[in-house]
């Protein structure tokens, strides 16, 4: 399949949330899509961050660093997260086998497959985990990346950015066609806990042959994701919020 053919699956910020996981993979397969990447942040916040990291490793999911996943690790300095972020790092950290945290510690910060880049904050600053919240961070990182897309994740908040011709709009549609003189900035949304008040998991299909860009989402059995993070032990709100998609 040529660069142009391409269709791939594109999720991110899956936090140890296992069944949601699940809900996108198997999502993807029904829409026939064979090419998937990750944004990172495997772990953090859920009750399965094994479970994750084993589903990533058999499909052989290409799949970059973010910061939760590096906080598993102890690479970032966790005394700026909040106390129950604080709380779901160390309980990964602890709850990790070997394997998986072998398979964490070697994610890159960012990724390149042909007219795709992956990055998990901003191809601005990856390494320092920066967000792209406003037009001016767009533009910024629109100047970091020469290839076509750019997806992302980290916020949680799923939008895309177009660029054409020094001109950046937003548009808001769940589908985008695809232009030939533009390139784009997409952050995925989170498959495994979203905040942009709507909880089921998100992803994205871009369909080079049809060219459209695709925001998905896919429901799944979120009163069991909630119970798996209470019988863990790991705090209550961590549970609460997936209902709300906050």
């Amino acid at each position: 399949m040529s660069d142009h053919e391409r269709r791939v699956g594109v999720f991110s910020d899956i936090h140890g949330n296992y069944h949601a996981l699940r809900a996108v993979i198997g999502s993807l397969d029904d829409h026939g899509i064979e090419e998937m990447f990750c944004c990172g942040d495997v772990v953090g916040y859920g009750a399965h961050p094994n479970e994750c990291c084993a589903l990533l490793r058999e499909r052989r999911i290409p799949t970059i660093a973010g910061n939760h996943d590096h906080a598993a690790l102890l690479r970032t300095n966790i005394g700026f997260f909040n106390d129950i972020a604080k709380a779901a790092v160390l309980w990964t950290k602890d709850t990790l086998t070997p394997e998986n945290t072998e398979f964490l510690a070697n994610l890159p910060l960012t990724m390149e497959s042909g007219e795709f880049c992956f990055v998990h904050g901003s191809p601005e600053s990856p390494d320092t985990w920066k967000y792209v919240l406003t037009l001016g961070d767009a533009k910024a990182s629109f100047e970091c990346f020469q290839q076509r897309f750019c997806f992302i994740g980290h916020s949680h908040q799923p939008f895309l950015i177009e660029w054409r011709d020094g001109v950046i709009s937003c548009p808001s549609t769940p589908i985008v066609e695809i232009q030939d003189d533009s390139r784009y900035l997409i952050n995925v949304g989170s498959v495994g806990q979203p905040r942009d008040r709507n909880p089921m998991a998100c992803f994205v299909i871009v369909d080079q042959g049809t060219r459209r860009i695709e925001f998905h989402r896919a429901p799944y059995d979120l009163e069991a994701a909630q119970r798996a993070i209470l019988d863990c032990g790991l705090p209550a709100q961590l549970a609460e919020r997936l209902a709300f998609g906050a």
